[in-house]
């Protein structure tokens, strides 16, 4: 297990916020990509929990957007927003 610097956690939300693959923020924050890899791979390592607080918050914005576009009337926005709508659905026990 990986034993991880406040500024490589932050380091590694802020990448992974900025979609930058894993294995170069391995290289950016100085760690062995194949571990840091291993690490993203496991659920409650710090590498994860960071890696995926960054990208999630990047989800979010970008959805948030869609979401809005949609509301304006933008086609292709009301589409996206169809299919995260159906993706949901799997997750919804009374649908």
């Amino acid at each position: 297990m990986m034993n991880l610097t406040q500024e490589q956690r932050e380091e590694i939300e802020k990448m992974a916020y900025r979609l930058i693959p894993p294995g170069m923020i391995a290289i950016n924050i100085g760690v062995d990509e194949t571990d840091f890899l291993a690490e993203l791979r496991t659920p409650g390592t710090e590498v994860r929990t960071a890696f995926y607080r960054g990208h999630l918050r990047q989800m979010v914005e970008v959805r948030e957007a869609i979401i809005k576009s949609a509301i304006n009337g933008s086609n292709p926005a009301q589409q996206e927003l169809i299919k995260f709508f159906k993706s949901q659905q799997q997750y919804l026990e009374y649908e």
